[in-house]
């Protein structure tokens, strides 16, 4: 009964106030614009210059601006340039596009009356969700055969995994800003990177759909019977036929590695980033959800920073996680408030498959599956703009372009955001380069084996670079596998706290970079003495959040944090400065004890968790 009666009194206010006055601009400006609408048209402004703008027509008369500088996200690549969506003639190249229907997913803001995108996802036909049964594979082609006649090669949907560099099975990669994602093989027959007894059969011979693999190194080959759910793109082959190129493809398998063993294997399978700025809007928390092959395994969670100028990755520990070990084994949660990009990691290490896949880590796509943008407090209010300066990739840029095009992306532009971004000044770094990472900076104790350990930031090759590691201050050591990328040393035995630094130099005939790490030696592992400041834990939404803050009298020491009932391994703690150090534990329940010691011995246990 209170339905009509508040559609009455809206038509009669909305009968005052056209009788008293019509607005006739836009109440308040900026003010946010969002949509998932069909592709009709686009244009691109400098066909000459791959990182340029454009617009993009939606639904036939709404047209965005495009930013230069602005990256699109397509449905497992989360880098493509505007220019890249085109053809050399200034077309816009999607597989079969107008005939079959392509749509946009943005989030916009309406500045000085024009809609400028922020955020642009591009998908063909809602993402092309099927499912199915597979009831034939071709192991010549690499195709497989869904929901038709099981055994026949010519009846169902027929699907390729869109894998430009065989990391799953044959090569397919005619279209490759719609593949998998390959940096995480149906393959052939008696494939030694996907062999047949890693897939299990019952006394019948049909393959089991919950199983231990006997060669975790390797993967679990698909088998006809599996039934899978799938996103392709509707492609065309060579001689003109029809079929869909798989970008995702879950396969409804329980797979688990042995309890406590490396490898194990995990994923991400939910990341909503909360975006939180405005105090008019509420509280909106950010959501990592995911599964692993050990239900025993802990999970840590660490933000990925990046360098605008140099495209350098940093991690930073964010939090933790513990897998259910009931109904969905290995299913975790992590929720916490932040927008960020992120990598979760078996905290019991990782290791290299023997087709390249790195076991026990995953890092996620950015941007996410989804932002969770704030709602307002008081309705009536204006309405918040997406609050686009707050995501560093779209302020800063995302590093140097590896396209083969000097210089470094920054700001879009025009900026789609409040205000106007401060334009960093990067150095011009040419792509081919090696931008060199000499490793965190550690502490370590007297007489301790200390490895060095470089890498490689940017794609080039490394067999065509030479590495050069140099002490550069502090007492001297002797550095053995100094032209190398990883270098050791023995800790000196020193009498009080002392730093030595190094510096590695990577080298090619484009040029060369520098980087320096420091080493802190402690003198001895004296027991420091420590103190809880806070062991809460609050419930949430499916699970609940577990914090612990703990200082050391020691200021070379570093915390661990472990628990009981249920169970939570030795973890890291993050560093707050001052000697303090917090994490943060998404687990349910709350623990019955928990325990912070110190690598340089001390311990403290409580039962008290508020």
């Amino acid at each position: 009964m209170l339905r009509p009666i508040w559609t009455a009194l809206s038509v009669a206010l909305f009968s005052i106030h056209t009788v008293l006055g019509q607005v006739t601009s836009v109440p308040y400006d900026p003010s946010p614009f969002a949509t998932i609408g069909y592709i009709t048209g686009g244009t691109l402004n400098n066909a000459s210059d791959v990182l340029s703008g454009g617009t993009l027509t939606l639904n036939g008369n709404i047209e965005l601006v495009i930013p230069r500088n602005l990256l699109v996200n397509t449905p497992s690549l989360t880098a493509v340039a505007w220019g890249e969506m085109f053809t050399p003639d200034g077309v816009l190249n999607l597989p079969l596009w107008p005939e079959i229907s392509w749509e946009a997913q943005v989030f916009v803001n309406y500045i000085n009356g024009q809609k400028i995108a922020g955020i642009v996802y591009v998908f063909q036909e809602i993402a092309n969700i099927n499912e199915g049964f597979i009831t034939a594979i071709d192991y010549e082609k690499g195709e497989m055969r869904i929901d038709g006649t099981f055994g026949d090669l010519t009846t169902g949907q027929r699907v390729v995994i869109n894998d430009p560099v065989g990391r799953y099975g044959l090569v397919h990669g005619d279209w490759p800003l719609w593949t998998a994602d390959t940096t995480t093989h149906p393959a052939v027959e008696l494939d030694i990177l996907c062999p047949d007894y890693n897939r299990p059969v019952d006394a019948s011979g049909t393959p089991l759909t919950g199983f231990g693999t006997a060669r975790p190194e390797s993967l679990c080959s698909l088998k006809v019977g599996d039934f899978i759910i799938y996103s392709a793109t509707l492609v065309q082959d060579a001689n003109g036929e029809r079929l869909l190129a798989a970008y995702t493809i879950d396969a409804n398998l329980g797979i688990f590695t042995t309890p406590g063993t490396i490898p194990a294997y995990l994923r991400i399978e939910t990341l909503q980033a909360g975006i939180n700025g405005d105090p008019a809007g509420e509280i909106a928390q950010t959501r990592v959800e995911g599964y692993i092959t050990d239900e025993t395994a802990t999970i840590s969670i660490f933000v990925i920073e990046v360098d605008p100028c140099t495209g350098e990755q940093s991690e930073r520990l964010w939090g933790s996680a513990i897998p259910r070990t009931t109904g969905r084994k290995g299913q975790w949660r992590f929720r916490v408030n932040g927008d960020t990009a992120v990598v979760v990691r078996v905290s019991g290490g990782t290791v290299a498959t023997p087709n390249s896949i790195l076991a026990g880590q995953f890092v996620s796509p950015y941007p996410p599956d989804g932002f969770v943008f704030p709602e307002l407090l008081v309705f009536g209010d204006p309405q918040i703009p997406h609050e686009f300066q707050l995501f560093e990739h779209l302020v800063n840029g995302y590093g140097p372009w590896l396209g083969g095009i000097p210089g470094v992306p920054q700001a879009l532009n025009p900026w789609p955001g409040v205000g106007t971004p401060a334009i960093i000044d990067c150095p011009v770094i040419d792509p081919l380069v090696p931008v060199v990472d000499a490793g965190p900076d550690i502490t370590v104790v007297s007489g301790q084996n200390v490895l060095l350990s470089g890498s490689i930031a940017n794609e080039v090759d490394v067999g065509n670079v030479t590495f050069a590691w140099t002490q550069i201050s502090g007492q001297t050591v002797t550095l053995a596998g100094t032209d190398t990328i990883n270098a050791t040393f023995v800790a000196p035995i020193v009498s009080t706290l002392t730093t030595v630094v190094f510096s590695l130099t990577a080298s090619s005939d484009a040029g060369s970079t520098t980087d320096s790490v420091a080493i802190t030696i402690n003198p001895s592992a004296t027991v420091d003495f420590i103190t809880l400041e806070e062991v809460s834990w609050k419930s949430g939404r499916g699970s609940g959040l577990l914090t612990v803050t703990a200082t050391t009298n020691s200021a070379s020491s570093a915390l661990f944090m472990s628990a009981t009932n249920p169970n939570i391994d030795r973890l890291a703690m993050s560093p707050l400065g001052g000697n303090r150090f917090q994490i943060v534990v998404s687990v349910r329940p709350a623990p019955m004890s928990v325990t912070v010691s110190s690598s340089l011995g001390a311990s403290t246990t409580t039962f008290t968790i508020t």
